[in-house]
């Protein structure tokens, strides 16, 4: 019966450690977008930019207004259409160019070192 009771408690022991971790690992990625692409463009604009509140709100309704335009291509572009995927990237780059059309030429500069650049498989990066 003690042996038993050790094993349970044992077992729960190793749970709890699993848990901990699995737990930690998915708050240091909290701030990542699609697992692995680095911090989202809203946390480099307030946190490392120091953006002021006006240029925040409209970034944020570029970017509501990229996702609108960007939804159905990213559909098209799942689906294998390479028409599709020249298009989200462009309107992703149209995205971009217009959030830092908001920034000064240091925030500029510092967006460029600190916006995420990697791609997936190989491809060319997507910007946001």
């Amino acid at each position: 019966m003690k042996k038993m009771i050790r094993m349970a408690m044992t077992a729960a022991a190793m749970l709890a450690v699993v848990t901990t971790v699995s737990q930690a690992q998915d708050t240091a990625q909290a701030g990542r977008r699609g697992g692995g692409r680095g911090p989202n463009l809203m946390t480099i604009l307030k946190d490392s930019l120091k953006v002021s509140e006006a240029v925040l709100t409209k970034a944020d309704s570029i970017m509501k207004a990229g996702q609108a335009e960007t939804a159905p291509l990213m559909e098209a572009a799942r689906g294998g259409d390479a028409d599709a995927r020249t298009k989200l990237m462009a309107a992703r780059q149209k995205q971009t160019e217009a959030i830092k059309a908001l920034l000064t030429d240091e925030q500029k500069a510092a967006f460029d070192k600190l916006a995420p650049t990697g791609g997936r498989r190989g491809g060319p990066p997507p910007t946001l």
